[in-house]
């Protein structure tokens, strides 16, 4: 019977210790779903993480180009803008000429589609077909205008200011856009075509000169009945007296401010100008200044006019 309870005790025992076992494995398997699922999380967010990272930033919606149908010149070019701006902004999806070539015939309607059959045939044909070489250069020479940069040219040599400086300036603008001239040809031509005549440079010198005068000599009564000098007058003349004749010269074909002494601008453009006021020398340099300059147009208009006299006397001859 003792014998019989011990063998319960021992089998009671090893049941305990199974169960315990058992308990123990069961936590141990929650512990490692739980840590996969743990570990899952943070992957699937790492991944989340390195995809937003990576992901091109959303490009601006665009509209398609418009078709075009074969009107010749602006609109032409305008059409160009228009498929050149839409490639530049999807620069993935046009990564060859074939590509860029049959893309862009989509957008062609009427006369242009008729004529561009060409290009549609070699691409059938499996032929090569460049974009920019073949294609731009052909629809170049068809469709816009070949006159536009003789015609611009034309109509800056006879361009004359008529109106406000203004008007005159946005017409130039337009046409020198065209004309395709060098920065150096163009100013020339801007400041030419400002006067129609040698005598309009002469009145406007002559008006200036009179002021000058006049202000020199309020300057000079305003030097004898006031002993203190001007605080706004902060340039050059200012702080060492008047300018001489030679330092005028020099500062001039060095192209210097006659306020500042810096290259660059003139006085009447000097950044350095108060908002406040400025000083009678001040005044006195701007206008001999523009004085001096108009002087120079003016004997570049005079030789200017006996040199086309000489030509139309030598052609008479």
């Amino acid at each position: 019977m003792a014998s019989l309870e011990e063998k319960f005790e021992k089998l009671m025992k090893v049941h305990e210790e199974e169960r315990t076992l058992r308990k123990k494995a069961e936590d141990a398997l929650v512990a490692a779903k739980q840590a996969a699922a743990t570990a899952a999380t943070q992957l699937a967010n790492a991944n989340a993480v390195a995809a937003a990272a990576t992901k091109a930033p959303k490009k601006p919606k665009m509209s398609l180009p418009s078709k075009f149908d074969g009107t010749r010149g602006e609109k032409a070019k305008a059409w160009v803008r228009q498929i050149s701006v839409y490639m530049l902004s999807h620069p993935d999806e046009f990564t060859d000429d074939r590509t860029k070539v049959m893309w862009t015939l989509l957008f062609l309607e009427g006369p242009a589609l008729a004529w561009s059959q060409q290009f549609s045939d070699k691409l059938f044909l499996n032929e090569e077909v460049r974009y920019q070489e073949d294609f731009a250069v052909a629809f170049t020479a068809m469709y816009f205008d070949p006159e536009k940069k003789p015609k611009a040219e034309a109509a800056l040599r006879k361009l004359k200011q008529t109106k406000t400086v203004s008007d005159y300036t946005h017409q130039f603008n337009i046409h020198a856009s065209y004309a395709g001239w060098e920065t150096s040809t163009l100013i020339s031509h801007y400041k030419q075509a400002e006067f129609e005549t040698l005598a309009e440079i002469s009145n406007l010198s002559l008006k200036i000169d009179n002021e000058l005068n006049g202000t020199e000599a309020q300057a000079t009564q305003s030097t004898s009945t006031t002993p203190a000098a001007d605080p706004n007058a902060m340039d050059l003349s200012a702080m060492r007296g008047r300018l001489s004749e030679p330092e005028k010269n020099r500062m001039m074909k060095a192209g210097l401010c006659f306020r500042c002494g810096t290259k660059g601008h003139f006085a009447r453009e000097c950044p350095e100008k108060s908002s406040k006021g400025k000083g009678k020398d001040v005044r006195i340099s701007e206008l001999e200044e523009e004085n001096r300059i108009l002087r120079r147009d003016a004997k570049e208009l005079e030789g200017k006019g006996r040199a086309d006299q000489s030509k139309n006397g030598d052609a008479q001859e």
